[in-house]
């Protein structure tokens, strides 16, 4: 990691170095008034559970490079790394050097397209929208190959995975498409500048801010909603002492192995919020049966196998959890139609159902039970992997018990 942060680095510096000798700015107001505007956006950008972070710094950027060229570019990437919150939670120096080196080479990547395919710098004099519309265009998808290539190398090294895996679950396409309406933004912004607008580019800019706000209500409702899901998981479990965090855990296993399986953010979204409402059912259920330490009569067996149902039931008369409902009812189907309570067999339930099985699986089995004490690890992967392809999806079993594998090597190297 460290390696690749000082290559990401020296590449930024050079590319620093060369547009500083091959080119100048011409006219400076606009640059100064992009580096604020920069400054302003990117430190109130926030981030959205679905897409990321959210700020206006490429489109200043792209910007820059459209009406005053490469070296203004750099300038205002160079501004757009400096996050104050990021200096202030503490974040280490490696990581803040590494952000503001790939968006230094993502924007000289697409400076460099921009000028080899003609592109012409607006402020240098009248330019014709259809001269620089194609260079334009491939500006910006070099910046999105450039940002996403370099992005995506940083946090495979980071978290140790797999660079397929991380790039899966990213949500690049999502940035994609967030990019090319910062794009369009940008080349307005250009033209506003080209033609000394003062007033348009504030009209065209405002409406962005107060969408943030929108969007930063949307934030804090998503935020507020999870903490209470947790709250109600916390207070379901407390009922049964057998499986108090039962529910936090399967929904890290799911998450986890959702995103290695390459599943879009919105589905990883989902299947975390089925895993912590998994067992909510069983508040139907009474404690005797729960904790019982002895063998259940048949009544009580079928008691505990409604609690799927009931938890179905119950979700779905919330509106916000309705979209979990289906993997809350199915999460102890089994492929092999032995589950319960619909007896589905293999495509029939769904992949964020065979997840959730899975992990649920593992985590009840290397957890105490007042009639049994908990599995090993070794033996809980063993039992796994017994039924993997009859009970359980033989190819999510294997990549969590892989993932299981490197979490624990990476453990020990660290």
């Amino acid at each position: 990691m460290r390696l690749f942060i000082a290559a990401v680095c020296v590449g930024a510096a050079a590319l620093t170095l060369r547009f500083i000798l091959a080119y100048r700015i011409t006219e400076w107001s606009g640059v100064v008034l992009l580096v604020c505007l920069v400054l302003v956006t990117e430190n109130m950008a926030f981030h959205l559970p679905v897409t990321g972070s959210v700020s206006l710094s490429f489109a200043a950027a792209y910007a820059a490079l459209l009406h005053s060229g490469p070296l203004a570019a750099i300038v205002v990437a160079i501004a757009a790394s400096t996050n104050l919150a990021e200096i202030r939670s503490g974040k280490p120096l490696a990581i803040h050097l590494f952000n503001a080196g790939q968006l230094v080479v993502s924007v000289g990547l697409a400076a460099i397209v921009y000028i080899g395919l003609g592109g012409m710098a607006l402020a240098d004099g009248p330019v014709a929208l259809a001269d620089i519309l194609v260079p334009a265009v491939l500006a910006a998808a070099a910046f999105y190959v450039g940002n996403v290539a370099l992005v995506s190398m940083g946090a495979s090294l980071l978290m140790r995975k797999r660079l397929t895996e991380t790039v899966g679950s990213m949500g690049f396409l999502s940035f994609g498409s967030s990019l090319l309406v910062l794009a369009l933004l940008g080349l307005l912004v250009a033209y506003l500048l080209a033609v000394q607008s003062w007033l348009g580019l504030l009209l065209l800019v405002l409406p962005f801010m107060v969408a943030r706000r929108t969007f930063r209500v949307y934030v804090e409702l998503t935020e507020a909603y999870t903490s209470t899901v947790r709250s109600l998981v916390t207070a379901i479990e407390a009922k049964d002492p057998y499986t108090r965090g039962h529910s936090e855990r399967v929904a890290e296993y799911a998450r986890m192995l959702a995103e290695r399986i390459g599943m879009p953010r919105t589905e990883i979204d989902l299947i975390e919020r089925a895993a912590l409402l998994h067992d909510v059912g069983k508040i139907g259920i009474s404690l005797d049966t729960l904790v019982s330490p002895e063998k259940l009569t048949p009544d009580e067996v079928n008691a505990i196998r409604q609690h799927p149902a009931l938890g179905s039931d119950l979700v779905s008369d919330v509106e916000f959890l309705s979209d979990i409902v289906d993997i809350v009812r199915h999460h102890h189907e089994r492929c092999d139609g032995t589950g319960y309570p619909d007896g589905l067999v293999g495509e029939r339930i769904s992949v964020p159902a065979r997840i959730l099985a899975v992990a649920d699986a593992y985590d009840a089995m290397t957890s105490d039970r007042a009639y049994r004490p908990r599995m090993t690890d070794k033996q809980a992967r063993e039992e796994l992997q017994r039924v993997a392809d009859s009970q359980l999806d033989g190819e999510i079993v294997r990549q969590f018990t892989d993932m299981l594998s490197e979490a624990r090597a990476g453990g020990a190297s660290a």
